[in-house]
């Protein structure tokens, strides 16, 4: 399975770009899967606390108030999101030919997924407008320049608008159909 990482800050379009990604991969026959890091985190929550369908917004309030690393804590597994990332990954690379993941603020494990699957290609989606229109919530994940600071992307992008993420989006799709 081909890997791509989208890493981002809060409402950098990175969700967007993969959405992009995932439509150039489809155009040219691939099985496409988007897989967010954070899910595990939030279907622990469902389950550990016991809520339903009824209040999809609890357990994501819940992991937004408390933070990630309470869960990590709660659990006595530092590395609990990358080991069942990893699990998704060799389920999932059964049945698609592209998985594209999506994170904003994890930085730790998006070292371990480069350092786990070499070919992972990480891609850093910019934000042109920045901090004023975020709310505090968004402001507390990892800002962009922690993000810069700690880890180095193989693309960097600046979303300065839908076309220009749309037009890396087949660069990107159409450079790696002409190596693979």
């Amino acid at each position: 399975m081909e890997l791509y990482l989208i890493a981002g800050c809060a409402r950098s379009g990175k969700n967007q770009f993969a959405g992009y990604l995932k439509e150039e991969w489809e155009k040219r026959g691939k099985k496409v899967c988007l897989l967010k890091i954070t899910a595990p985190l939030y279907h622990y929550a469902c389950d550990y606390f016991g809520w339903d369908g009824d209040e999809k917004k609890k357990p994501r309030t819940f992991l937004q108030t408390m933070g990630i690393e309470y869960i990590k804590e709660e659990l006595k597994m530092p590395d609990f999101l990358l080991n069942r990332l990893n699990e998704d990954i060799i389920i999932l690379s059964k049945f698609f030919d592209i998985g594209i993941i999506t994170d904003g603020r994890l930085k730790e494990e998006i070292q371990k997924l480069k350092e786990q699957y070499p070919s992972l290609v990480t891609i850093h989606i910019l934000r042109s407008s920045y901090d004023n229109d975020l709310t505090e919530k968004e402001k507390s994940h990892i800002t962009e320049q922690n993000l810069i600071n700690y880890h180095s992307f193989d693309e960097e992008i600046l979303n300065d608008s839908l076309e220009n993420l749309q037009q890396h989006a087949l660069k990107i799709v159409t450079e790696r159909s002409e190596k693979g």
